[in-house]
């Protein structure tokens, strides 16, 4: 009796031992593929419809003020006084500087007293030569041979000289603008500043050189906007048209390209900008640049159907600095995932991020 119940206990055991086992094992399988499931990725979505794309073209340029004038010394002498600084606003025949004119009064004295004397030798030629000081039916010729015999010719041009010379003592504004490059001082010699006085620059209306590539030269016509944003302030960017097209390439494969805008001193002469054109392209299937992701060597983009990430093999078309166009791959009403695409693949569980 002792020995049956004995091996009762021992089978009661085994089995007993069996099944909490086998349903360890139940629950570690059980855990393993809860483990395996992914949780849902949330992913943002927009619909892709039809609309215009704007091709971009990005180039550096240099600004340039359309009215600029180098202002010369015309005559030589000491430098008796400048009227202003550099970034003063001057007007149009301010007066900028003065030149010590002692010996050019002198000189246009002497050539005005000089004049005289040659008229009351031009009418002594006249009655000796013709009888009388009437030029009254004189032929150009012999009026011609009475100025040269009394010096009248020479004295004209003498007192214009010395004019000329008395007027550019002093130095006046031939433009408006502000005074730019002024190294000049007084009490130095007019004659040792070789570049002139200074440089007056209206900067009311600009000019921005860019240079396009060969390849690109269609791409540009005259009339056409441009965005110019300084390098100094990215972001900040002010509107222009092209002004002008130099028909030629360069040793570098470069077309010379200038655009124009009123400026009201918001960029400066020799300023550095960055050139942005946009050309609308019709009837496209434009798709943020997030969008596009690479796999296996290929442009793809996911969409959304019902619950799932499908991975779409595209062609982009066009792109510039925030989308494609895409040629290929996707047809207008697809949901694009353009935000939490980077891990996802094919069929990946998704949910919409609630906007």
């Amino acid at each position: 009796m002792k020995y049956y119940l004995y091996c009762l206990a021992i089978i009661l055991a085994s089995v007993f031992l069996t099944y909490c086992k086998s349903a360890d094992e139940d629950n570690r399988e059980e855990m393993a593929r809860r483990s395996s499931v992914r949780d849902a990725v949330t992913v943002s979505t927009v619909e892709l419809k039809r609309s215009t794309f704007y091709h971009e073209l990005v180039s550096n340029g240099k600004v340039f003020a359309k009215n600029t004038a180098t202002v010369p010394f015309r005559v030589d002498g000491t430098i008796e006084k400048i009227h202003v600084k550099n970034g003063d606003k001057v007007n149009r025949g301010d007066l900028l500087a003065e030149l010590e004119d002692f010996n050019y009064r002198i000189q246009f004295e002497k050539a005005r007293q000089q004049l005289e004397k040659a008229m009351i030798e031009f009418k002594d030629d006249l009655i000796t030569f013709h009888g009388s000081e009437d030029t009254t039916g004189m032929s150009p010729d012999m009026l011609r041979m009475s100025k040269i015999r009394s010096g009248l010719i020479d004295a004209e041009t003498n007192l214009r000289e010395a004019e000329y010379k008395l007027k550019h003592a002093k130095i006046y504004a031939p433009i408006a603008g502000a005074v730019a490059d002024l190294e000049a001082k007084e009490w130095n010699p007019s004659n040792i500043y070789s570049d002139g006085l200074c440089k007056i620059i209206n900067n009311s209306v600009i000019e921005v050189e860019f240079p396009v590539l060969e390849s690109e030269y269609g791409f540009i016509e005259k009339d056409m906007p441009v965005n110019i944003i300084p390098f100094v302030s990215e972001g900040t960017g002010y509107t222009g048209r092209i002004t002008k097209i130099n028909p030629m390439v360069d040793e570098n494969g470069m077309v010379k390209v200038r655009a124009e805008l009123k400026n009201g001193d918001k960029l400066l002469e020799g300023m550095n900008v960055k050139i942005l054109i946009r050309k609308p392209v019709e009837d496209r299937l434009v798709v943020p640049k997030e969008a596009l992701v690479i796999r296996q060597g290929r442009d793809v983009v996911f969409v959304r159907e019902d619950s799932l990430a499908i991975w779409k093999y595209v062609t982009t078309e066009f792109e510039n600095s925030d989308s494609f166009s895409i040629s290929e791959g996707l047809e207008e009403g697809d949901l694009v995932i353009y935000h939490g695409n980077v891990n996802l693949a094919h069929e990946t569980v998704v949910i919409e991020e609630e906007k």
